[in-house]
């Protein structure tokens, strides 16, 4: 007699929904970082005050975000990947 392995299934957390959907859009992975920031709900501010990252290039990786998944605002965006 063979063992038979149980498997369960679960819904996938929000930020697997996320981290799927931005991978199909072909987000890089700086965009999905800044994208995370964002749907963690921090202003651009807040963002660019990590090391190495800048407000502007922040509004550079939102703007090739929104072209990406076809939004025009962070609402848009977060309504978008968030289920």
């Amino acid at each position: 007699m063979t063992q038979q392995k149980i498997t369960s299934v679960e819904p996938a957390a929000p930020d697997e929904v996320a981290q799927l959907l931005l991978t199909a859009y072909g987000a890089t992975a700086r965009e999905r970082d800044v994208c995370f920031e964002v749907l963690s709900g921090r202003s651009t501010a807040d963002i660019a005050g990590h090391p190495f990252i800048s407000p502007h290039t922040v509004q550079d990786h939102l703007k090739a975000l929104f072209d990406k998944v076809g939004v025009r605002s962070r609402g848009e965006l977060v309504a978008g990947l968030l289920p």
